[in-house]
């Protein structure tokens, strides 16, 4: 997998970007996030996504 970095508009000179992870099929219906609100942190040089406590 990559994180690819993808053009989301252009104003003016300013160009402004979106970052994208395609993620396994299996590995987000087993995680039940599909559709929920989520957040990322950074720990120890890994990326976790988890569930946003509301």
């Amino acid at each position: 997998m990559k994180i690819m970095m993808v053009i989301d508009k252009k104003i003016g000179d300013t160009t402004y970007y979106k970052y994208r992870i395609n993620l396994p099929k299996e590995m987000v219906e087993l995680s039940k996030l599909l559709g929920k609100e989520i957040k990322v942190k950074l720990d120890k040089g890994k990326i976790i996504i988890e569930k946003k406590n509301n």
